[in-house]
């Protein structure tokens, strides 16, 4: 073995050795030791004269504390504390062989954490938002590479967290975060790629650059972050961002930096920058995608109908005319065709999008709304199985599924999807805890498990974070007509979303039918 080999092996064995330490945390051990037995000894100095102990004393409380502290070291190694008393440390393989079944962590995964704002100004959030989210776009599209979702990613943004938590929450074994400086037309990005389980850096940039180049940093940044991780991949295989042009590209990414709350004032927003983009680059495929999907959700969610409908057609159409084989093209139409009442065609776009990527974890989803539009419960429910089982951040599918079970007269199903929407909802919230869907969708969940004082609860925040919003009266709606207060469900019925196909197709509202207030406003709806 030759000297650089044998420098490697030593390294890794004694980063391995000081990892040991830390785990069994023989370091605070051996800090603490050392504190309280100075502070002994300066007692001792002060209290031994007054007891008229000989001066050998001192010396001897010493050569106790000396003799004491490799016991003590050896104690913590061999030791630990725990809840239920003091346990010896299983070593590695005995707690892998123990821990048979458990979830490993994939050494090919990686988080991409929200990039902190360090401009002046503090104006560019949005700007640093988009930016990482596209690069955990790029990187979600590497084969063999594990990236949590933007849901889980973004959940940490602006909270004092270490990065082992986070790591161990995500279930990643790396980290990658960076901040953002604009001044100008120039740019300050760093980044850093984090080993979780040993806190060391695998690399870290600067760079200091014209907006311009944003594209090279943005490549740069994955390219490193592969090789660090020992991923081959051409360059070619790397998404393309569609454009060229810097400034396009800008208004994009703070385009998507807005759409990452779905808030319907940050959907406006996003839609207004999309179409700055595209007015500076007519051919850029993905600001055609972003702004049909914006235009859609304000239309399905916020019921901006008419303009937000027709644009998002108009957009939709033209992603296809730019990119017809690009999976985020089919999403986009979909939406449109959502959006336009075409729920059949909404489907397959939605099933084209996932042939040509399977990452389209949305698509199942909504794949699940579509067929719920044409009252095709059976193939609803299947597509929702699916964006549930795929989609470990999807709390809605279950929750929306359940109803669906309970009309089909499938209590087991029924269930486990309260139980498992419940669950996500509530991991959920303890990340966004002012996201009213969370809580108005998780209602129904709770009272499937009986749990109605916490229903009515969830349904109290709900409203109050969210009083106007059509889809939270609607949600709640469904809650009280479950519940059979009718009144109640009536009142937020008629201020709430206008979608017939989807009302009379809603299993939670079946208690209504025959109401003559439900049988008003239902003849009021477009057909």
């Amino acid at each position: 073995m030759g000297i650089i080999e044998t420098a490697s092996t030593y390294n890794a064995l004694m980063k391995a050795f000081i990892r040991q330490l830390r785990e069994r945390h023989v370091i605070k051990v051996a800090i603490a030791y050392l504190v309280v037995s100075w502070v002994a000894l300066q007692l001792a100095d002060v209290i031994f004269p007054a007891m008229l102990l000989p001066e050998w004393s001192i010396t001897l409380t010493l050569g106790l504390l000396a003799v004491g502290f490799p016991v003590a070291l050896v104690l913590a190694w061999v030791f630990d504390a725990t809840p239920e008393g003091i346990r010896r440390t299983v070593p590695a393989a005995e707690a892998d062989a123990a821990g048979q079944g458990k979830e490993t962590i994939d050494q090919k995964s990686i988080a991409v954490l929200p990039f902190p704002d360090l401009s002046a100004e503090r104006d560019q959030e949005h700007f640093c938002d988009g930016l990482a989210d596209e690069l955990l776009n790029v990187l979600t599209h590497i084969p063999g590479l594990r990236v949590p979702s933007r849901t889980s990613c973004f959940a940490f943004k602006d909270k004092n967290i270490d990065l082992t938590t986070v790591a161990e929450k995500l279930r990643v074994a790396h980290i990658l975060e960076g901040s953002v400086r604009k001044t100008g037309n120039r740019l300050r990005v760093t980044a850093q790629l984090i080993e979780a389980a040993t806190d060391s850096h695998l690399w870290s940039e600067t760079y200091d650059r014209e907006i311009d180049d944003i594209f090279e940093i943005q490549d740069d940044i994955a390219a490193r972050i592969l090789e660090a991780l020992k991923i081959r991949l051409s360059a070619r295989e790397l998404p393309d961002p569609t454009t060229r042009n810097a400034r396009a590209y800008e208004y994009y990414l703070r385009a998507r930096g807005y759409c990452i709350t779905r808030g319907e004032h940050a959907i406006e927003q996003a839609i207004v920058l999309f179409q700055k983009a595209i007015a500076i680059d007519p051919e850029f495929v993905r600001a055609w995608i972003g702004l049909a999907e914006a235009c859609s959700f304000d239309a399905i969610y916020f019921q901006n109908r008419g303009a937000s409908q027709q644009a998002a057609s108009e957009a939709g159409e033209k992603a296809m005319q730019l990119a017809p084989n690009r999976a985020g093209s089919h999403m986009a139409r979909g939406f449109a065709f959502l959006a336009n009442h075409q729920y059949a065609a909404a489907e397959q776009d939605f099933l084209r999008a996932v042939e040509l990527d399977p990452n389209q974890l949305d698509a199942y989803h909504y794949l699940g709304r579509a067929a719920h539009h044409q009252g095709a419960l059976k193939r609803s429910l299947a597509y929702y199985n699916k964006a549930t089982e795929l989609n470990p951040d999807d709390y809605e599918s279950p929750l929306i599924a359940l109803s669906g079970f309970n009309k089909a007269g499938d209590r087991e199903n029924a269930l486990r999807s309260a139980r498992i929407g419940v669950e996500r909802a509530e991991r959920h919230l303890e990340d966004y805890p002012d996201n009213p869907r969370a809580y108005y969708l998780g209602t129904i969940g709770l009272l499937e498990l009986g749990d109605r004082v916490k229903a009515l609860d969830w349904a109290d925040r709900a409203l109050k974070l969210a009083p106007d919003d059509p889809s939270t009266r609607y949600n709640l709606a469904c809650f009280y007509a479950v519940t059979g207060e009718a009144d109640r469900a009536l009142d937020l019925l008629e201020n709430s979303i206008r979608s017939r196909s989807w009302m009379e197709n809603d299993p939670e509202l079946d208690s209504l039918r025959d109401h003559p207030r439900y049988r008003k406003l239902m003849a009021t709806l477009p057909k």
